[in-house]
Formats: structure tokens, sequence, C-alpha cells
């Protein structure tokens, strides 16, 4: 079993396809000190399954001071305590055949520490993430959710049915698909969405010999997790423009929920 799980994770985790890495300019921008405000804001804007409210429950002002020091530190020196770089994985078996080493949903369990830095992090430019989404993308968004797509898609069906207009939904779950990004593509998309260059500097130093280690019985499996850990799908450009249906003015082609992709268009000619 040992050798099952190591030899498919550390495939899944592997570089499969070889980017440049992604050129980093000096953008000027200084990044500012993080506050003890942004280290409470950062608890309480974190999930309650990331990090769990007796671990950091009521902090203390001295401590809150203490984490916003090191973490002033790390991000004007690009530098993260190695303990960051190695994680305990936990397999969860989602559904289909027990036997079937894919069917389970590899969970990463991070520092309580690791987790608030990331935090920070984020909301400093999850901002400048959502502003730079396209509408037809509503996964990890403010005010966003599948409802918005399911009304579109019914709205879609309804009007095609209603001018007798040929109408295909194409769906599309792309597998594993959170485990397989690149890297330096999701560090290029950044860039492209604006996101200061010191930033992403501190996220691939993050990722820089990240191992995870799984215990499925007795024994350790260390697997070196070439993509590090999850942060999101870079969004890729597709030579689409002239296809999908008209709507309200403009060319529908596709709607996305994260990973979750549904093609729109006339015929399923154009969707192939």
């Amino acid at each position: 079993m040992e050798k099952v799980i190591h030899d498919f994770y550390s495939d899944l985790f592997d570089i499969h396809v070889h980017l440049p890495p992604c050129h980093l300019p000096q953008d000027g921008y200084v990044v500012p000190s993080v506050l003890p405000s942004e280290i409470r804001h950062a608890i309480s804007s974190v999930e309650k399954h990331r990090i769990r409210a007796e671990h950091l429950k009521d902090l203390p002002p001295t401590l809150a001071n203490t984490l916003a020091r090191l973490f002033t530190r790390y991000l004007s020196e690009c530098k993260v305590p190695s303990q960051w770089k190695t994680s305990k994985t936990v397999l969860l078996y989602k559904k289909g055949d027990v036997h079937d080493i894919g069917n389970y949903r590899p969970i990463c369990q991070m520092s309580v520490v690791y987790k608030l830095f990331i935090r920070v992090i984020l909301n400093r430019f999850i901002r400048t993430m959502d502003e730079g989404q396209p509408c037809e993308q509503a996964g990890f968004r403010r005010r966003f959710s599948t409802v918005d797509h399911i009304h579109t898609i019914a709205k879609l069906t309804e009007v095609s049915r209603e001018y007798k207009q040929p109408l295909c939904l194409t769906f599309i779950d792309l597998k594993k698909a959170f485990d397989s990004v690149e890297t330096e593509a999701v560090f290029e998309a950044l860039l492209t969405q604006g996101v200061p260059t010191q930033y992403i500097r501190v996220l691939r130093e993050l990722y820089s010999g990240f191992t995870s280690k799984i215990t499925p019985f007795y024994n350790d499996v260390v697997i070196d997790v070439k993509r590090g850990p999850r942060l999101r799908k870079r969004h890729a450009r597709l030579e689409w423009e002239d296809m999908g249906v008209k709507a309200d003015g403009r060319q529908l082609h596709h709607l996305r929920f994260t990973d979750d992709i549904v093609l729109i268009t006339p015929s399923s000619g154009q969707a192939e």
C-alpha cells in the first residue's frame, strides 16, 4: 500500500508541463508592515475548519503583536520557517471503489500559524483578485454562487425553447484540477491580475521544497510535492471569443465555478 500511495501521489504532484519560471520584475511596491489588527481580522475570516477556535481564540495583544512582527519579517525577507514546508496529509474516502487510490481526497494538514500567514496575504489582494475575474467565474468570489449560473442556464434554456434556437450545453469536470495545476502558471496568473511581485515571491518560497507525509498504516510515505500547497486554479485563455450564443448583447460561450465548466454553444460541433 505504501508503494501504491507513493507512486500515485508522486506522479500527481509531479511537474508534467515544464513551464519557464515566471519572471517577477521589480515593481517598486513596498510591502507594508503587518498590523495586529490584520492578525485578528485574519483569524475571524478563516473558515472554522481551517483554524480551530480553541487554537487562537481570545488572542492576547502581546501574541498578536509578536505574530505581526514575524509576518512582517517573512514578507520583507521572503523567507519562511522550514517547518512550514512539511505537512501531514490525510486521505479521505469520497466515493466509488474503496480499493482505488484515486477515490480518496488528500487533505493537507498545515501549521495553524502558516494558515494565518496565508490568510493575511490573501486578505491584502483578494479584492484585486475578485476585480480581475470575469463574470463567467462564480467560484471563490464574494456575492457569487452556483445559483447565479443555474439561473443563467435555466434562462438560456427557456429562451432557446421559446424561439426554437439550438442550444448545446457541455458540462466539464476537470479531474484532480487543483492537485495538478502548475505553480508557475499560478504565479503568472497572479502577476497578470496585478498582484504585487513581493507577495508572489513569498508564495514561491512557500512552494519551494515542499514535502508531505502520508501515514496509511505504520510506515510514513514522504511525497515531494513539486506543486506545493493549493491556492487557485489558473484561468486559461482560449480562442473562443467568436463562439457561443448572444445574451444581452454580448457573446456568452461558457460559465465557470472553480474547476467546473459548462460550454455554451449553438451546436455540439462547435463545442468539440
